[in-house]
């Protein structure tokens, strides 16, 4: 079999990691996060980056010793040598993309209701239903604009950093916190870090990919860090937490004091950027439920290729339905926590399988090995496993139900498939499209 080619350097492998986190989440939960933990959202997102850097190092590691396209379900399959857990992993880590898709596309409704008058719901309906149809029909000519959308991503949360800092009059109490509400705000922010487990997915392209994926991955979680916390003071020097806090177009709203009735502008680079990521969230979805079809673990008829468009039109019609069904909820900020809890308990799973294999086999060979461990067990695993399980207890009773609820509808759709797991194969023929940017 023709092995990928290797074309990524750290430089390149950092880019992309921090392309595939900084996404739309930041231009969707700032005002909501604001909301919860007030003056302290900085500090959230500080907090939640250091969870993601937790979990970054198991994936490091994990990236180190099976350097193939795969990921977070191949990890946990070679760590626990569990086929339910392994599926389970690749079910959360699916319905993650489709899910986030829907919070997504709430954002994108409030954003289009900021500058005329359009249901919110409605607005989200839409831009599913429309990105669903285009990747049925063809995606090249829009991925290729997902370079120009990171950019306008980029550009927007600098300006509003250089302008809050030279311009901001709000002289807000950075200071003046409750620390509960900043860990519950952390584990809302944890939505817009997303992405950085991606990283390990590439490893398959990277040069002298047991050391590059690991340090790319540590680098663009800090650097991402440092944008998003400079992004949080730069927001509440603008606005205040009180105005922050209460908007549904936050981004839009932050520039008022400076540009007034053209902060719209703004609204407008936060629809192309939701948009934008609302799209890469449906066609990653659908090109694992087509991976994951094909190695019969979900019904086969979802891996039927359209013979006019060559695309998955039947796991892009299952993502439309489930994106569209999450919409029913009505409220961007539980979606975005059902989100959180699919990907939260992902990283759990992959956490415990880099403590068990280093107890399991440990003079397997570790081209990256975290370290400060004691007994050979990682402490930064040990510490991801329980920040991470600290955060699903963060996260609302309703989207932790619903939640457990799909997580015991895949174990149903498991048993029902005839316990028959993707192999890590099944996934290679996606991979170029598994780039979710929340």
């Amino acid at each position: 079999m023709a092995e990928l080619k290797r074309e990524f350097g750290l430089t390149t492998a950092t880019i992309f990691g921090i392309s595939v986190i900084v996404g739309a989440g930041i231009y969707a939960i700032i005002g909501s996060a604001t909301a919860i933990a007030g003056s302290g959202v900085w500090l959230s997102f500080i907090l939640a980056a250091l969870v993601a850097l937790l979990t970054g190092l198991s994936y490091a590691e994990m990236a180190s010793v099976f350097p193939k396209a795969g990921s977070s379900f191949l990890y946990v399959l070679k760590g626990l040598k569990s086929k339910l857990l392994g599926f389970t992993t690749g079910w959360l880590v699916l319905f993650e993309t489709m899910v986030g898709a829907a919070a997504i596309s709430m954002a994108f409704g409030s954003y289009l209701a900021s500058i005329i008058s359009f249901p919110v719901s409605l607005a989200a309906f839409g831009v599913i239903l429309f990105f669903s149809v285009v990747n049925i029909i063809g995606i090249k000519e829009s991925i290729r604009l997902n370079n120009v959308m990171f950019a306008m991503e980029i550009g927007g949360l600098l300006i509003v950093i250089v302008a809050g800092f030279l311009f901001g009059s709000a002289n807000p109490d950075l200071m003046d916190f409750e620390l509960a509400q900043v860990f519950a705000g952390a584990a809302l922010v944890f939505f817009a870090m997303l992405g950085f487990e991606m990283l390990a997915s590439e490893s398959e392209e990277a040069k002298d990919a047991t050391r590059t994926i690991p340090y790319a991955i540590v680098l663009s979680i800090a650097i991402c860090t440092i944008l998003y916390a400079l992004f949080a003071v730069a927001s509440l020097l603008l606005v205040g937490p009180e105005i922050l806090g209460a908007s549904t177009a936050p981004v839009k709203d932050v520039v008022i004091p400076l540009l007034g009735e053209y902060a719209f502008i703004f609204a407008i680079i936060a629809l192309a950027s939701t948009a934008n990521t609302v799209m890469i969230c449906l066609i990653t979805a659908s090109r694992l439920s087509y991976g994951m079809a094909n190695e019969n673990a979900l019904p086969g008829f979802i891996s039927n290729v359209n013979e006019k468009f060559q695309t998955p039109h039947f796991a892009a019609l299952f993502s439309f339905v489930v994106a569209s069904a999450f919409l029913l909820l009505s409220d961007m900020v539980i979606i975005a926590e059902v989100t959180n809890f699919a990907a939260l308990t992902a990283f759990l799973l992959v956490n415990i399988s880099v403590i068990v294999l280093r107890l399991r086999e440990p003079k397997l060979e570790r081209a990256f090995r975290i370290p400060l461990s004691v007994a050979n067990v990682p402490v930064s695993a040990v510490l991801g496993a329980l920040t991470v399980v600290f955060f699903i207890t963060q996260l609302s009773i309703n989207a932790v139900a619903y939640g457990l609820g799909l997580v015991a509808l895949g174990v149903l759709v498991y048993f029902v498939q005839g316990k028959v797991l993707p192999t890590p194969e099944g996934f290679k023929e996606h991979k170029k499209a598994h780039r979710p940017d929340f």
